[in-house]
């Protein structure tokens, strides 16, 4: 029988917990635990994950620190105990979560929830998606948020900062985002966001994004080249000659990628952050200079590479971009010009890198007078990354 139980806030002790520790053969809990009672092992999760798992045929209880999702950290194990039909029990506590939203006087169905503990990167799929976020903190939370939210004004949000719950000095203050980057709080610590903007259609129209004139990707373009560059929650997007930025502003409406942008013309570039922050762009980063000199400079992996622009150099380089994806990433680049998609086939044909080319074009008529209006037939190839 394993035995899951919430050790709730405050120090590292078991003194929250109302559990009779006699009949246990073993008691694993973290390595900054206080206890005297001597069938206890203590150490990472990693450490006590092996050791549980050697010892299923024990009683076993595993005392896990408060946090929203007390059991967070044993969801493997849990997994393993359901698929082996072993007994377990899951005993909760009082969470921060349920702390702070009490105190706020707040629904958890208005409430999203995300940990950074351990995270190097925020899961869009869940943050500011409802009306709160509350947030699981380690210490480098603040340098996170601050990245991912570049694009945001501070009336965007509003922060609930709570300190030290069930400690005698836990107290709730009301930072700004700044104030928390610079004096970070001490451990442990969690975060409320309250949005305060409305979320916007995912599918914005061209009047509602900074553009010159044709130096954006019409809204059926878009959408067909958002469907094939086929995104998921959370992948890297470089968008190359991302123009308006159009393509990057959807993809995180839409399916909520972070995205990094390469323009060059600094004008386009002033435009991008413009509509960023008209349309509450979260994880996203903003080259402004050559896209071919930049993409050079930057360490990550995308999972989708976006090329809209960037001139013949970009083009030219197609191969280097297809070397830069992760397995079983995609590319896709869009061209208007049979100059530019002729120099794009014979650098990945000479490069041996497979593609598949489409064509796309649409004729609109204008109502008055019934007239067909006929648009550039656009050339999409496409390009997976195989191992």
């Amino acid at each position: 029988m394993v035995t899951i139980a919430g050790s709730g806030m405050g120090p590292y002790t078991f003194d929250n917990l109302n559990i009779d520790f006699e009949p246990f053969d073993f008691i694993f809990c973290d390595q900054n635990f206080e206890t005297d009672l001597e069938n206890v092992i203590k150490g990472s999760f990693k450490v006590v994950k092996e050791k549980i798992l050697k010892n299923l045929d024990k009683d076993i209880l595993y005392i896990v620190s408060g946090s929203p999702s007390f059991f967070s950290g044993a969801i493997f194990i849990l997994n393993v105990l359901k698929r082996e039909n072993i007994a377990y029990k899951v005993i909760d506590n009082t969470s921060s979560l349920n702390y702070m939203l009490a105190h706020e006087g707040l629904s958890l169905v208005k409430t999203g929830i995300v940990t950074l503990h351990g995270k190097s990167d925020i899961d869009l799929e869940n943050f500011l998606v409802k009306e709160n976020t509350f947030i699981i903190c380690d210490e480098n939370t603040p340098r996170l948020l601050s990245k991912a939210m570049t694009y945001l004004d501070e009336e965007d949000y509003t922060i609930t900062l709570g300190e030290h719950f069930g400690y005698e000095d836990e107290k709730f203050s009301f930072p700004s985002l700044k104030h928390i980057v610079q004096n970070p709080p001490k451990m442990p610590y969690s975060i409320l966001l309250k949005r305060n903007f409305k979320v916007l259609p995912t599918i914005s129209s061209e009047d509602s994004i900074e553009h010159e004139n044709g130096m954006i990707t019409k809204s059926y373009k878009r959408h067909v080249s958002l469907q094939n560059l086929d995104l998921v929650p959370n992948l890297l997007l470089w968008d190359v000659g991302a123009g308006s930025g159009s393509v990057s502003i959807d993809g995180f409406k839409r399916y909520k990628v972070q995205s990094i942008l390469f323009e060059k013309n600094k004008k386009r570039a002033e435009m991008i952050k413009n509509s960023l922050k008209k349309h509450k762009i979260l994880s996203t980063k903003l080259y402004i200079g050559e896209a071919s000199e930049d993409y050079k400079k930057e360490e990550s992996t995308p999972d989708r590479i976006f090329v809209g622009g960037g001139g013949a150099k970009v083009i030219k380089e197609l191969d280097y971009l297809y070397g830069k994806l992760a397995e079983g990433g995609l590319m896709v680049a869009n061209f208007v010009t049979l100059e530019h998609l002729t120099t794009a086939i014979n650098t990945l044909k000479k490069a041996k890198i497979d593609f598949d080319i489409k064509s796309i074009s649409l004729t609109t008529y204008k109502m008055s007078l019934l007239m067909p209006e006929p648009e550039r037939i656009m050339h999409q190839i496409i390009v997976k990354k195989v191992s």
